[in-house]
């Protein structure tokens, strides 16, 4: 069977865990040339992990987004520690960063309007209190 094709002006990629089918979306980074290497995921650490989740998502390639334990495979970044609130705040900075790569208003670079809400605002927001999640 042929593969289903799809596509987008952005991707935001959050594939889990590692695995054979975990963290995908970097893997095939990897195997088609686009990055140099994929660290993998390293030990439990979850004070570690809950800041670096947050702080590390970010636009790896062009229009591509990685987020959550996509992060970590990235990374060498510990895994499991990220539990609800890092992989929470990291998915809401991954969508401003698609706004942002869309050239739409986004609250990373402060073009945000007056309606979203004041909590997600903060949970974009690069800043140290963001970090700490």
């Amino acid at each position: 069977m042929d593969p289903n094709v799809m596509e987008a002006k952005v991707v935001v990629s959050s594939c889990g865990h590692d695995g054979p089918f975990g963290a995908t979306g970097v893997k095939r980074l990897k195997s088609i040339g686009m990055i140099d290497s994929v660290s993998g995921m390293k030990a439990l650490d979850m004070n570690t992990a809950e800041d670096a989740i947050v702080t590390l998502t970010r636009e790896i390639v062009p229009r591509m987004i990685v987020t959550g334990m996509e992060v970590a495979e990235i990374n060498g970044s510990p895994r499991i520690g990220p539990t609800f609130g890092a992989m929470m705040i990291s998915g809401q900075k991954a969508a401003h960063l698609a706004l942002k790569a869309l050239g739409l208003p986004n609250a990373l670079d402060g073009t945000y309007p007056g309606s979203i809400h004041p909590e997600l605002i903060l949970a974009a927001a690069v800043s140290a209190e963001t970090a700490n999640a």
